[in-house]
Order: C-alpha cells, then sequence, then structure tokens
C-alpha cells in the first residue's frame, strides 16, 4: 500500500510538471512550448541483412496531421512502430514532446500519450466492446472502473456505435471493430495517434466509415501520423504528406504540391499508378 502510494504521488507530481509546460492551442488542445510532438534523428533500423529505415530524421508539430505513403516495404509501418516503441532500432534517437522515447521503459506509451491503431483490429475476442475499452484505464491509468465506463460509453457516442457496447468483437462488422479499435486508442487520452493503414482490412463499403471518425479527430486538433494509400483521405486531411521509398523518406511536401508537383521520378512513378488504379 505504501509503494502504491508513493507511485501516485510520483505520477501526479509527474502530470503537474507537464501541465505547468503547456499551453492551450487555438484549436482547444494542449501542446508543449518550443517542442515538436515527435522528433526523429538519424532513425536506423534493420532484419537482418534488410535494411527497413536508411538515416530517417523527420520532426512531427504539435496539431500536424502527417500521412505517410509509399510502396510496400518501403518503411511506413516500422518508422510508427518505432515511434510507439513497438521495434527497437539500431541507430538514432526519437524524442516524443521533447522527451527521450524509452520503450524499454513499461509505462513508455501511457508516459508519452500516444496511441495506436493497426490493419488489424487486435480487440480481445473474449471480452465485450466495453470491456475492451475499460481494460487500458483501469490497469494502466488507475482509474476506477465506473470512471472507466463512464469515458468507454462517451467515446463510443464519438466513434458511432454506442448500442455495440455489449457485444463480443465477432459480432461486429470490421468497419465497427476498427472503430472499437479507435475508441480504446483514445480511451487513453492520447495527445499523439498512430494508424498504420487503419483501412487495408476492411471491404470497401466500410472504409469510409472509419476515415470519417478518424477525419473528425482530424478537425478536432489531434496530433495524427497515418500511414494509408487512401489518397483521397490525404488529400482532405493531411496537413504534410511524405513518401518513403527503400526505408528512406524521398519526399515531402504540401498535399496541394505533392500531388500537382512531385518532385522525384520515382513519387510521380508511385501517384500515377496509386491514382489510376
Amino acid at each position: 500500500m505504501q509503494l502504491r502510494t508513493r507511485s501516485c504521488f510520483k505520477y501526479c507530481h509527474a502530470v503537474k510538471l507537464k501541465r505547468a509546460k503547456r499551453k492551450i492551442s487555438h484549436r482547444g488542445g494542449y501542446k508543449l512550448e518550443n517542442t515538436f510532438a515527435v522528433e526523429i534523428q538519424g532513425l536506423t533500423k534493420s532484419f537482418k541483412d534488410f535494411k527497413a529505415l536508411d538515416t530517417i530524421d523527420l520532426n512531427i508539430k504539435h496539431g500536424e496531421k502527417v500521412v505517410i505513403c509509399g510502396p510496400s516495404g518501403s518503411g511506413k509501418s516500422t518508422l510508427i512502430r518505432c515511434i510507439n516503441g513497438l521495434e527497437d532500432f539500431d541507430e538514432g534517437k526519437i524524442s516524443i514532446s521533447g522527451n527521450s522515447q524509452n520503450p524499454t521503459k513499461e509505462s513508455f506509451v501511457s508516459d508519452f500519450h500516444i496511441g495506436m491503431v493497426f490493419q488489424q483490429f487486435n480487440l480481445f475476442p473474449h471480452l465485450s466492446v466495453i470491456e475492451n475499452l475499460k481494460l487500458g484505464p483501469v490497469k494502466s491509468l488507475g482509474l476506477s472502473e465506473k470512471d472507466a465506463e463512464t469515458r468507454a460509453r462517451k467515446l463510443l457516442e464519438r466513434v458511432k456505435i454506442p448500442e455495440q457496447a455489449l457485444k463480443k468483437p465477432n459480432q461486429l462488422s470490421g468497419g465497427q471493430q476498427q472503430r472499437v479499435a479507435i475508441a480504446r486508442a483514445l480511451c487513453m487520452e492520447p495527445k499523439l495517434m498512430l494508424f498504420d493503414e487503419p483501412t487495408s482490412a476492411l471491404d470497401p463499403e466500410m472504409i469510409s466509415e472509419v476515415l470519417e471518425v478518424i477525419v473528425d479527430l482530424a478537425r478536432e486538433g489531434m496530433t495524427m501520423v497515418v500511414v494509408t494509400h487512401e489518397m483521397g483521405f490525404a488529400k482532405k486531411v493531411a496537413d504534410r504528406i511524405i513518401f518513403m521509398d527503400g526505408g528512406s523518406i524521398v519526399e515531402q511536401n504540401s498535399p496541394g504540391m505533392f500531388f500537382k508537383k512531385p518532385q522525384t521520378a520515382r513519387c510521380k512513378k508511385f501517384l500515377k499508378q496509386i491514382l489510376h488504379h
């Protein structure tokens, strides 16, 4: 009990320090002064003889919406998995809101307020929707069951499936399951959301319902990094589009310039293939 009290005190003290450094953004959310949401310097990652990431340098501002696209095997998913601490990297540095990433720390993701949505939904099949949402806040954030359920039900309203709260994942459509996955990530109150091809496992008619939820998050000012091939979504939401190939950032630009005047032959070829598919 004494150890738990001491840990709670340390957590509360850390929260107060973080709040002292924050200022309110014009979009109504929090951001830290004089820092980027994500800073990446010289990031390198190999799987045996395959170099998945080759000296990546990237800064993402608070509130910025960044879309990452590129062919399969270009390093897109590996990059955001490194940001989230799911993959170790060989060289380089990642900082989240000015703090060096330490993925070996058990509370890394909750400490840095990172949420992630995967290609596959990764819901616990034996738990109901509401139980899937409550688990993280109760176990990692120390919320009471009552407070966690209140938060979960508000987020199910937000992703427009409140009526599915008591169902098991296998009773839902793919689009509904992915919206549950988004709500589950939001239950941890992230300041940074990572999406790894969130619509790639969905039937075409279900894609729009998931993208609508992500668009709403973008409008609310959430800092987001989205790996996707949905170029219409990228045009609508992104502040910046990054094109990757061979483990490197080949090109990055605003949506207008990216689609109208791509700078490299490789990017032109990719856009021609994907836009006329």
